[in-house]
């Protein structure tokens, strides 16, 4: 019995991955643009290159996450006094983190999350903070979090602290910035 679909599958294979690499990407263009109208804001200039200080071993670790789209910018994290143990497929950490972070965009922001989480390969956990008043439209603020901790499974003893705004509230309505994570962190974040 001859099977025509292997066939078929052997001439399209090599169209599927940029077919739906496309679709994805236009699907989430479509979501991105369409969050941004709904709230009714926009974003001003570019997003800043985030800096980050902290000590030596944790640096090579952390990530600020790339959200072209978010109302709110990490301008800078500074994670003096954050500690982090990983051995023996086991990671304990403690959170001390400051943000600098910028309204970016043209509407009082009223709340607004910033998390550093504790990425492993499958997984992890993190720490939420939030300023204490409202974000005027180019307004730039420190907010700081400091005394959690945690600990968990790191496969391989592979971990990464990933930077993100999670949520940001104007009021009359809740957004939610995309997440630009590369594979080559080799994490897969729950978020």
């Amino acid at each position: 019995m001859y099977d025509y679909r292997s066939e078929v599958d052997n001439e399209n294979h090599a169209y599927l991955p940029g077919v739906t690499l496309l679709m994805v990407t236009f699907g989430v263009a479509r979501q991105q643009q369409h969050g941004t109208e709904s709230c009714g804001f926009a974003v001003e200039g570019e997003p800043a290159h985030p800096t980050v200080t902290g000590p030596d071993d944790i640096l090579p670790l952390v990530y600020v996450v790339e959200q072209p789209d978010s109302p709110i910018e990490v301008v800078s994290v500074d994670l003096t006094g954050t500690w982090l143990s990983v051995a023996n497929d086991r990671h304990t950490e403690r959170d001390c983190a400051t943000y600098k972070v910028r309204n970016r965009s043209d509407r009082p922001v009223q709340a607004f999350n910033v998390e550093l989480s504790v990425s492993v390969l499958h997984g992890g956990g993190g720490f939420a903070t939030h300023p204490s008043s409202p974000l005027a439209p180019g307004q730039l603020v420190e907010i700081k979090s400091c005394g959690g901790g945690g600990h968990g499974g790191a496969p391989g003893n592979h971990v990464r602290l990933l930077v993100s705004v999670q949520l940001v509230d104007f009021g009359d309505c809740f957004y939610r910035p995309s997440v630009r994570i590369p594979r080559s962190l080799g994490v897969h974040p729950v978020w």
